[in-house]
């Protein structure tokens, strides 16, 4: 089920920037700008951050590199995992880790010692991966250099596989294409049989799970499951921003404006923190003694993934504001059609679990921010604390 593969993709490419707050500059850098260019012959020494419009690494790094950006163009070799949020990134060179990419469109060409998780609308994958593959996309192409050395995970609408799968390929799409080999089984789920060429070459079995139409009254439903689902969602946003509102006027305006003075770093430190914060609450979990720290960590973090859609109306709304001098009362109609509008586009069929990644990523990365921002605190002299 398609389903499940986004689960598994999610689970593993979103899993674990909290970490990125607390690494001291000693372990870690951070770069930012319009356009960072790593030239050819130089070397970040140490696990690098990077965020700006236009991304291209020509040099190498010595560490796991996390970057943010409009265009990510990665020429030289990561010695350690590599993570990307981006609208179009090409990886070129050698990456030591695992990649994990979420974009509009993807190109791993690259060899990859360990995993790829990636999500996009157009996947293309020419590496040769030393581990699994977990892939989730519109279109989705496994090319003729591309060599998987573990099992194969696709949830996906076209499926294209002309390279070698040295184990299973288990998809889930509505259709599949299989030009090359698969050493292992092929699993799959769609709504017909799979296209297969004469040099397609399958080494073990063919399952195939049949995805028949729904018929127009189960249609019917759905479509209204969908909007009363997205219509609760709306009221019950409503309800949260006004009782916080309420308790505390300027609360979500505080938080808000970091999407607005400062987009990138925010969608960064967004991104990052929605990859990395699940992967630390569950290392924390395995020490035994940091259990309760990590379930409230993980209560912390679910709790901001629902709010992220509060904030970022809220930031379209003061946006309006301060560009046309609206009054309040003005603008609080912006914010509820910003709020039903990005209600209503997480819905849309395969964009919108990319839809969703920007809302979360902007209204994580502008909670991170306020949390960086320490308050001053002015303790009056003489006071007895006894």
């Amino acid at each position: 089920m398609k389903s499940n593969y986004i689960k598994i993709l999610t689970l593993s490419l979103f899993i674990a920037l909290l970490l990125s707050i607390s690494i001291s500059p000693v372990f870690a850098q951070n770069l930012s700008g319009n356009n960072i260019v790593l030239e050819s012959g130089e070397t970040l020494e140490k696990t690098s951050f990077l965020s700006g419009n236009n991304i291209r690494i020509d040099g190498d790094i010595n560490g796991s590199a996390f970057a943010a950006a409009s265009n990510v163009e990665i020429n030289g070799d990561i010695d350690g995992d590599l993570f990307v949020a981006a609208q179009s990134i090409v990886i070129n060179g050698t990456v030591k880790g695992s990649v994990f990419t979420a974009s509009q469109n993807v190109a791993v060409n690259g060899d990859v010692e360990n995993n790829i998780y990636s999500a996009g609308n157009t996947l293309n994958i020419k590496s040769k991966a030393d581990g699994s593959a977990f892939l989730v996309g519109q279109n989705i192409y496994l090319e003729e250099e591309a060599i998987i050395e573990k099992d194969v995970f696709i949830g996906g609408a076209n499926v294209y596989h002309n390279g070698v799968i040295n184990s299973d390929l288990n998809s889930s799409s509505e259709s599949i294409s299989v030009h090359g080999l698969i050493a292992g089984d092929l699993n799959y789920r769609s709504a017909e049989k799979v296209s297969l060429s004469t040099d397609a070459e399958i080494e073990g079995d063919t399952n195939w799970t049949e995805i028949k139409p729904q018929p127009a009254e189960t249609k019917t439903t759905s479509y209204a499951a969908k909007f009363f689902g997205a219509l609760f969602s709306i009221l019950a946003a409503l309800v949260v921003w006004l009782v916080i509102r309420l308790f505390r006027r300027t609360f979500w305006v505080n938080i808000a404006g970091n999407i607005l003075h400062g987009p990138l770093k925010t969608f960064g430190f967004g991104a990052l923190a929605f990859i990395l914060v699940p992967f630390i609450v569950l290392l924390i979990m395995i020490t035994l003694i940091g259990i309760p720290l990590s379930l409230i960590l993980l209560a912390f973090y679910l709790i901001s993934l629902y709010v992220a859609k509060i904030i970022v109306s809220v930031s379209i709304a003061y946006w309006f504001q301060e560009k046309f001098g609206w009054s309040n009362a003005k603008i609080f109609w912006i914010f509820l059609l910003s709020l039903i509008m990005l209600s209503l586009l997480v819905v849309i069929p395969f964009v919108g679990w990319l839809i969703r990644f920007l809302i979360v990523s902007f209204g994580l990365g502008a909670i991170i921010l306020s949390l960086k921002k320490e308050p001053k605190i002015v303790i009056p002299q003489n006071q007895n604390f006894n």
